[in-house]
């Protein structure tokens, strides 16, 4: 018991410590989930407490970017949970374009390296084609992750074979023509520049961020289930918020709306998590 009381009181150092030297504010998210960070940052130095990592912490440069990026590790693939893409693009997006005359604007929240975001944009160039899609569509990435957000303008992605997280051209399945969107030369494949007129890239705190308006979809997967409880609430709120009437919000496969952020929303397709904003 005492030992248990230890660890939890040199966590709340340590995450409070990271806060104050890194400006990452650790108190938004789930112990369950920081801890398996610090855990597996301790294990990288052979230390035995988060009392001995804070002081190594402290002193070394580089370790405090790479537990930055342990922090914000972003997994993520093009058409991750093709069945979610598939209502998407046989349910929503063309009653949007039906509904919706001018510009479609859409929200990937927590966009990574920009995966996420560009897999919306072929559904839409599918569905509309390249000039079309060009005119009526703008989708925008966010993240608070630089690195990620910088890879995601680049738009250049390696395929490696044999792992689905990183062949490129297995999740690419779900486009009929990955060659229209990409050029592809051996396993390096290049957005090509009309999709990044459809999408661009930001930097975004989706907690302490300025709050997004006037928006028709927004994709945040993923994302919310490593916050507190509260912290949720406070972002299906947001993102209530951020909708125009009639926009959807689609969730990650593993997430569910809580507290009275239930009374937001009307689902579309509970299965692959798909709402509409309650008016």
């Amino acid at each position: 018991m005492l030992e248990t009381q230890i660890v939890d009181k040199e966590l709340e150092q340590l995450k409070q410590g990271v806060k104050n030297l890194l400006g990452f504010n650790t108190f938004q998210y789930k112990d369950s989930y920081l801890g398996r960070r610090f855990d597996s940052r301790l294990r990288v130095y052979h230390l035995d407490s988060y009392h001995a990592y804070w002081e190594l912490l402290q002193r070394d440069k580089v370790e405090q970017e790479k537990l930055l990026d342990e922090l914000t590790i972003n997994v993520t693939e093009f058409f991750r949970d093709t069945p979610v893409y598939s209502a998407f693009q046989q349910d929503i997006v063309p009653l949007i374009l039906r509904e919706k005359p001018g510009k479609i604007r859409i929200w990937s929240a927590g966009s990574s390296d920009g995966k996420e975001a560009y897999s919306i944009a072929m559904v839409f160039v599918d569905a509309l084609g390249e000039q079309k899609a060009r005119n009526r569509v703008e989708i925008i990435g966010t993240d608070i992750d630089k690195d990620c957000l910088m890879h995601g303008s680049a738009g250049q992605y390696v395929s490696r074979p044999g792992l689905i997280q990183t062949d490129i051209e297995k999740q690419l399945q779900f486009a009929p023509h990955p060659e229209n969107y990409f050029t592809i030369d051996e396993h390096i494949y290049t957005v090509k520049p009309f999709m990044k007129n459809i999408v661009h890239f930001e930097y975004h705190d989706l907690i302490s961020g300025q709050k997004k308006k006037n928006l028709d979809i927004i994709f945040c997967r993923n994302v919310v289930i490593y916050f507190t409880r509260e912290l949720q609430e406070v972002l299906y709120q947001d993102f209530y918020n951020s909708l125009n009437p009639g926009g959807y919000f689609i969730m990650g496969k593993t997430e569910t709306l809580i507290g009275e952020s239930r009374n937001l929303f009307t689902p579309i397709n509970t299965r692959e998590r798909i709402f509409v904003k309650k008016t």
